[in-house]
């Protein structure tokens, strides 16, 4: 069985060592392998694979720009899954993305469209949902960095390892998992500024001194308030924070 994952950076390295822990073919598409989503052939390049992973990702704040670029991906897969007659579309998004008070963030809106975009245009797609990553706090450090500091938005979260995230979505591309929407989290609930300072300590090269942001509005007391959490019931997967931090590479 050969498995497609569309999407490079930590997240598509992250799927690809999961399936082939599984002992699964792995055809990676990203810019980084010569496939740009937006413009090149997708059936083409999805043409004898037997199931597909959509994990594209863009870092902007801006709702127009990340919802043209999620939208248009997302169509582009789903029409060539269904031309190419594959059995399984899963998509990895963010738990609660669709929430009225976190629209104001424009990378939470354009997922929540893409969803909707998904379940509309795909015949056999399976959502996976996670709350924010660990490693989200080093991306927040280098994507909102300014110059010797980093802004650190206030937010709780209840964060997962990647590697348990990457594992479920192997999971459903394999396998048939309970339902056609899955959620997944980590153990602890904590804030972003907190999981910032001890993945900081933990750093083995210098990294810009964070700086508490408060967000203001409704967004902000949405992020601060606990938005951001899962459900109770939701599945939890993967190891503490103090466990991944100790057994990193």
């Amino acid at each position: 069985m050969e498995v497609a994952v569309v999407g490079g950076g930590r997240s598509g390295r992250a799927i690809q060592d999961a399936l082939r822990a599984r002992g699964t073919a792995v055809r990676m598409l990203s810019r980084s392998t010569g496939f740009d989503v937006l413009h090149d052939d997708a059936a083409a390049a999805l043409d004898g694979v037997e199931a597909v992973i959509e994990a594209t990702g863009l870092f902007t704040t801006s709702r127009r720009v990340a919802t043209r670029f999620f939208s248009s991906s997302t169509r582009a897969i789903a029409h060539a899954v269904r031309e190419c007659q594959i059995d399984r579309h899963v998509l990895l998004s963010i738990i609660n993305c669709e929430r009225p008070d976190v629209q104001g963030y424009g990378y939470f809106a354009a997922k929540a469209e893409q969803e909707r975009i998904a379940r509309c245009v795909s015949e056999h797609l399976i959502i996976v949902r996670s709350t924010q990553w660990y490693e989200f706090a080093e991306q927040n450090l280098e994507r909102f960095r300014l110059g010797p500091i980093a802004l650190v938005p206030s937010m709780k979260i209840r964060p997962v390892a990647l590697a348990a995230v990457a594992e479920v979505l192997a999971d459903s591309a394999l396998g048939a998992p309970p339902s056609s929407t899955v959620e997944v989290t980590g153990p602890d609930i904590t804030t972003l500024w907190a999981l910032t300072q001890q993945v900081r300590q933990h750093a083995h090269q210098h990294t810009p001194q964070p700086i508490p942001l408060p967000l203001p509005g409704r967004l902000g007391a949405a992020f601060r308030g606990g938005a951001l959490l899962p459900a109770d019931g939701v599945e939890t997967v993967g190891p503490t924070l103090a466990d991944w931090l100790d057994n990193r590479p």
